[in-house]
């Protein structure tokens, strides 16, 4: 108690002092100053700054390519995208064959990507696998429904979203200008039998073969079958393995699978040029090369091979050497395919929240303003471009064609391996293996082995 008082007492004195003080040196007051002696205590105060350097993540992002094109703008994006996120790095893997396959078996190993391509065909085995993160858990619902409600459909399950379309294409036919005129045709075929007859014309007037197709190629030949009568397919158990006795079904994949046999093999043994080749037969890797490189007429493809002709055959112009027509029409109207991928994000990823800042990036407006749009890599799928200035001429040629139906690339649960065995099966008919009705028989064996577990 009495050291308290003590130093009490001492700072009640040392007021006193420095009252003193100031009242003897201020108001303008005269007189004798008494020297008054204050102490004054300096307080110092450190303030100690600590800097957190935060570690940089990484997003693994895995797709196909639709040529070197697309390979090229996806590396501009993600140039784009590092820039405005220092802490995010992405690299970027190119998978080239077997792409959906590699990506399930690395997911089952645990070092799948973060963030991946899924096919719409492809979209219901790795929902059910786990294997998708829920977008929905990530996304804000007014994101989402700047989309188109139809590109949704394939990648829902159980009120839950487990993707976002990055961009979609449909099918059309690309023809070539010159060729056409060569052969005396003044416009582009209206009907699927009229696209066969101008193929032998050129053939026969030019030398070039008139179509270029790819052997199999099941979505391919859908457009044909619906077109002239046949239900949209639908596999979800063995019983539907009976899509293949539908009478429009039989007579039009006969007629496709003839296209490749009597306008490649028979008009070769006839000495004649052949009128219908897939891409190898001219020394091409897909049908993009074969048509940029002018070997071939015409070819059914989709929007992805705009961008790719561009970049890779800028002296072959679009207007002036080739342009786009709708889809062949068939007995009951015109059907084409409509094809969309999204970015999927890996269920077991460690970093969601980046993976999902860099697909924000990409599908967002802004993202598909300079991707989809400027790039003119297919057509966005985000409302609202559709009338932008910076869209090419080519994709809103296609936009402004009338179908009757458009069949988004899915076939039920297990569309993708059932895509792959139905085109083999196609594939082995067209290079002469086996017959037409083998082909369907093999083909509904697949419906009834792959939905019978």
């Amino acid at each position: 108690m009495k050291k308290v008082l003590a130093g009490g007492l001492l700072v009640f004195v040392l007021l006193l002092a420095v009252v003193a003080a100031g009242c003897i040196g201020g108001g303008g007051q005269t007189g004798t100053q008494t020297p008054a002696t204050v102490t004054e205590t300096k307080v110092k105060t450190e303030t100690k700054v600590e800097t957190q350097v935060q570690e940089k993540v990484f997003v693994r992002f895995a797709g196909w390519s639709a040529g070197e094109t697309e390979m090229k703008n996806y590396e501009k994006m993600i140039k784009a995208f590092e820039e405005q996120n220092p802490n995010i790095g992405i690299k970027y893997e190119v998978i080239t064959q077997m792409f959906h396959e590699n990506i399930l078996a690395s997911y089952g190993a645990g070092v799948a990507p973060d963030v991946f391509y899924v096919d719409s065909a492809w979209a219901p085995i790795f929902i059910d696998k786990g294997a998708l993160y829920p977008i929905s858990d990530l996304a804000d619902q007014s994101f989402i429904d700047q989309f188109y409600p139809f590109l949704l459909e394939p990648f829902m399950k159980d009120g839950k979203l487990y993707g976002l379309p990055k961009d979609w294409s449909m099918l059309a036919l690309f023809y070539n200008k010159k060729l056409f005129e060569q052969a005396g045709l003044t416009r582009p075929p209206e009907t699927w039998e009229e696209l066969e007859e101008y193929a032998k014309i050129i053939a026969d007037k030019t030398g070039k073969p008139g179509l270029a197709i790819y052997l199999g190629g099941f979505n391919r030949y859908v457009p044909v079958a619906v077109s002239n009568g046949a239900p949209k397919p639908w596999f979800e158990k063995p019983e539907d393995a009976s899509w293949f006795d539908n009478p429009a079904v039989k007579e039009t994949l006969t007629w496709y699978i003839d296209l490749y046999r009597k306008g490649k093999t028979e008009r070769e043994n006839q000495g004649l040029t052949p009128y219908v080749v897939q891409p190898s037969d001219v020394g091409a890797g897909w049908l993009g090369d074969a048509f940029g490189q002018q070997e071939v007429a015409m070819v059914i493809s989709g929007n992805w091979m705009i961008p790719f002709l561009a970049d890779q055959f800028p002296d072959f112009k679009y207007g002036e050497d080739w342009d786009i027509a709708p889809v062949p029409a068939g007995k009951e109207g015109r059907v084409t395919m409509v094809y969309t991928v999204i970015l999927g994000i890996n269920a077991k990823t460690e970093h969601p929240q980046e993976a999902w800042k860099f697909v924000e990036f990409l599908l967002g407006p802004e993202g598909q303003k300079e991707l989809v749009v400027k790039g003119g890599q297919t057509l966005p799928s985000i409302k609202g471009f559709e009338n932008d200035p910076d869209m090419w001429p080519q994709h809103k040629k296609t936009l402004s064609f009338k179908y009757d139906q458009m069949i988004v690339f899915l076939w039920g649960p297990k569309s993708g391996p059932l895509e792959g065995k139905f085109s083999d099966a196609m594939a082995a008919a067209m290079r002469g293996e086996m017959s037409v009705d083998e082909a369907i028989e093999v083909m509904k064996q697949v419906v009834q082995e792959e939905l019978s577990s």
